[in-house]
């Protein structure tokens, strides 16, 4: 249909058309990337108010009062999802608000924090979406700002585990489970071994897997994922030590 439309321009006007529509493409643009840069920069010095510095990356519309709430774009509001969350999970005491939210592509712009100034990080269903390269860089980043024997808390669902569960190899093809890429949009699932190897490379001291709700760490909230579509048993749950 647009390339119809587009077809039956008139050649007097369709040059000028392109023209602005690009103008307003290059505004839209830096109209982000200042925003961004703002984010950036407001981080760079509001963390500084934190009595204990954590981190919580994809956080989605659950953001964490006293926490410092990561992700590419604000999701309000946060009532629509408490039928999934409910107080179990989100407690009115644990709700935080946009003071304590982040718009910041850390992949792009790195994380504005000083070496060893972080106490905690923690995610749950969120490292999948990133590709191979995606997440050696965030593993690195978030290792730089950890401080020494702090706890990364990673929680993501397990390779291994979904395709023990869900394939069928003997038919090939059309024996194997894509849905975890296909329908939840995942991009590199993890397994226990490849973790371990690659937070060790990085220079993580240890790593200790674990079960829901069993982190070294007290700081860590109640863990939402996984939420129905699979069993405890389908996610890693990993302390990676500093």
């Amino acid at each position: 249909m647009y390339k119809k439309i587009r077809k039956n321009i008139p050649p007097v006007i369709k040059k000028p058309l392109k023209n602005i529509l690009i103008l307003i493409k290059k505004l839209w643009l830096k109209k982000g990337t200042n925003f961004r840069q703002k984010e950036y920069d407001r981080l760079a010095v509001s963390y500084k108010k934190y009595k204990e510095v954590k981190l919580h990356f994809g956080c989605g519309p659950r953001i964490l009062k006293g926490w410092i709430n990561i992700d590419l774009s604000f999701e309000p509001p946060y009532e629509k999802y408490l039928k999934n969350y409910t107080d179990e999970y989100y407690p009115v005491e644990l709700r935080g608000d946009i003071k304590d939210f982040y718009a910041i592509n850390i992949l792009i712009s790195g994380i504005p924090l000083p070496d060893n100034s972080v106490d905690v990080i923690f995610h749950e269903d969120f490292i999948e979406h990133l590709n191979q390269k995606e997440q050696i860089i965030f593993l690195a980043e978030t290792f730089r700002i950890l401080k020494k024997g702090s706890i990364h808390r990673i929680n993501t669902p397990d390779l291994i585990e979904s395709m023990r569960i869900n394939s069928n190899f003997e038919k090939g093809k059309s024996g194997v489970y894509t849905e975890e890429w296909n329908k939840h949009i995942h991009k590199n699932l993890l397994t226990k071994n490849y973790l371990s190897d690659i937070s060790k490379i990085i220079g993580y001291s240890n790593i200790i897997f674990n079960n829901r709700n069993a982190s070294l760490s007290k700081e860590i909230p109640k863990e939402y994922r996984p939420a129905g579509d699979r069993s405890d048993k389908g996610n890693i749950f990993a302390d990676l030590i500093k």
